[in-house]
C-alpha cells in the first residue's frame, strides 16, 4: 500500500540533517511512495527536491501554526518531523507523527517527547538521550551515505582535513589548538560559516568533499557533540584514516577502525593525528567495509520506511 507521507523541515540551512532528508525523499519517491515535503522556500532543500513538483508545501522557518494548517490539507497517512520546530508544529495534527532525531543535544523532556507515535534516532547514543526525556517507541536507524563519486584529488586540499559547519559544537577551535603542537602539518576545514584560526585553514563550503578526501592523509572530527558523524562515514568510504572525538554516535560509526580521543583535549588530539600521519592506524579496508555495511543510504531508507509504515498502519486499525 502506498503511503502519503509529509516530511517537515523548518530550517533554511543545508547541513547533515538536510542532506540525509534529501536522500530519504529521493529514494522513497523513486520507490513509488507518495512523498511530500513541507519546508521553507528559502532553503536549499526546497530547490534540491524539485523532482517532487507540486508535492512541496511552502512553510515559514521555525515554529508555525500555519505550517500545520497547510500540512493538514494534504490529509497525510503519516507526518515525519525532522527538526525540533517541525516536531512542535506537527503536534496539533491528528495524523500519526514520527520524529527523526539527528542531533545529540540533550532534550529538555516533558509531554512534547511523549506525544509522537514513534521516534527514529540516528544512533544508539541518541536512543539513550531520548529515553531519558521520556520518549517512547524509539527505533535506531543509522544515517546513510551514497557511494562517493570519483574525483581527482583537490589541488588546494590539506594533509589533515576536517569537514563540518563552523559552529562551536564541531570543535574546530580544539583542532586549531592541537595544530600548534604539529607546526609542519597543513590542516584545513571545509564547511559553511565563518571562523578565524591561527593554524587551521578555512576552505568555506565545498561541493567537492570527495576530492578533498582523496587528497587528505588524515581526517579529523574534533566534535564536542555529534549525533552520528556522516562526515566520518564518508572519510571511511574514501579510505582516509580517521581521528575523532569519542562523543555521541561517533564510537558507533568507527568501532575499532579509527582512533578515538577525548573531546576538548588538544594534546590527545595532536598525538593521535601524529600517530595517524605516521601510518599507525587500523587497516583502512576494514573501515571501508564497515561504512558500506552499516551506513548505506539503502539501509537507512529501508529502516525508516518500516517505521513510517508501522505507525501509519497502527493508526488505521
Amino acid at each position: 500500500m502506498v503511503m502519503r507521507m509529509v516530511h517537515v523541515d523548518t530550517a533554511t540551512e543545508w547541513r547533515g540533517g538536510q542532506v540525509l532528508l534529501y536522500r530519504l525523499l529521493r529514494d522513497l519517491h523513486a520507490a513509488g511512495e507518495e512523498v511530500w515535503l513541507a519546508a521553507p522556500q528559502a532553503g536549499r532543500l526546497w530547490s534540491e527536491v524539485d523532482f517532487l513538483g507540486s508535492r512541496r508545501i511552502p512553510i515559514p522557518p521555525g515554529w508555525s501554526m500555519r505550517a500545520a494548517l497547510r500540512i493538514r490539507r494534504v490529509h497525510p497517512d503519516v507526518v515525519i518531523a525532522h527538526t525540533s520546530h517541525a516536531h512542535g508544529s506537527c503536534l496539533v495534527l491528528k495524523a500519526p507523527l514520527v520524529v527523526h532525531r539527528w542531533v545529540d543535544f540533550r532534550p529538555s523532556g516533558g509531554l512534547k517527547y511523549r506525544m509522537p507515535d514513534a521516534w527514529i534516532a540516528c544512533s544508539d547514543a541518541i536512543v539513550t538521550l531520548l529515553e531519558g526525556a521520556g520518549a517512547r517507541n524509539i527505533h535506531r536507524v543509522y544515517g546513510g551515505s551514497d557511494p562517493l563519486p570519483e574525483m581527482e584529488p583537490a589541488s588546494d586540499g590539506p594533509d589533515v582535513l576536517a569537514v563540518g559547519a563552523l559552529v562551536h559544537h564541531k570543535g574546530h577551535d580544539v583542532l586549531d589548538q592541537a595544530l600548534h603542537r604539529l607546526p609542519d602539518v597543513d590542516a584545513a576545514v571545509a564547511g559553511p560559516g565563518e571562523g578565524v584560526f591561527s593554524r587551521l585553514r578555512v576552505l568555506g563550503e565545498r561541493e567537492d568533499i570527495p576530492a578533498l578526501l582523496h587528497r587528505a592523509r588524515v581526517f579529523v572530527q574534533p566534535s564536542r557533540t555529534e549525533g552520528l558523524g556522516m562526515a566520518v562515514v564518508e572519510a571511511m568510504q574514501a579510505g582516509v584514516p580517521v581521528v575523532a572525538s569519542a562523543v555521541g554516535g561517533i564510537p558507533e560509526v568507527l568501532g575499532d577502525t579509527g582512533i578515538l580521543v577525548p573531546p576538548e583535549d588538544p594534546v590527545a588530539l595532536s598525538t593521535a593525528i601524529a600517530q595517524a600521519l605516521e601510518g599507525n592506524h587500523p587497516p583502512l579496508q576494514r573501515a571501508k567495509e564497515r561504512a558500506d555495511e552499516l551506513f548505506s543510504t539503502v539501509a537507512m531508507v529501508q529502516g525508516a520506511r518500516a517505521v513510517y509504515s508501522s505507525v501509519a498502519g497502527a493508526r488505521s486499525t
